[in-house]
């Protein structure tokens, strides 16, 4: 059976993994999830590593930066769950200019070894990506702000 202490040790390579991502560190997956792995974020469902490495890598193209400060975790033998902070510098998001976005992960892990079968993120797609394209980032706030009585 598969202790905590390893899947803390599990989660400290997973967060070393995300802290600066890159396209060039891919191959990594393989240390950190299963082969049919599911990934699910506000984005898209991915079903597989390699499939979840073509989705990050698409991600990552016109990425300048991306990384993921993990600030909170816990962790237990079947999941473990992060909050974090992602900091986001895309060509084509707020003119270029670094945005942060906070989120959360859910992630299971595999009964019979130390990788993740399951991971799911939980984060604001509209301060991800609709709030910083010029008009409809101005629509996005304008709705925000009636809704929050502004």
């Amino acid at each position: 059976m598969i202790k905590t202490a390893e899947r803390r040790e599990l989660i400290a390579t997973f967060s070393d993994f995300y802290a600066e991502l890159d396209d060039r560190d891919l191959a990594s997956l393989k240390q950190i999830y299963i082969d049919d792995v599911t990934f699910k974020d506000p984005v898209q469902l991915v079903q597989g590593r390699d499939q979840l490495r073509d989705y990050l890598a698409h991600g990552l193209e016109n990425a300048l930066t991306c990384k993921f400060a993990i600030e909170k975790t816990m962790v237990d033998r079947e999941q473990a769950f992060l909050v974090w902070q992602m900091r986001l510098q895309h060509e084509k998001l707020a003119g270029g200019r670094e945005i942060q976005i906070p989120g959360t992960s859910h992630l299971l892990f595999a009964d019979d070894e130390n990788r993740i079968k399951e991971h799911v993120d939980y984060y604001d797609i509209g301060a991800m990506i609709y709030e910083h394209i010029p008009l409809l980032g101005w629509v996005v706030g304008k709705v925000r702000n009636k809704l929050a009585g502004v």
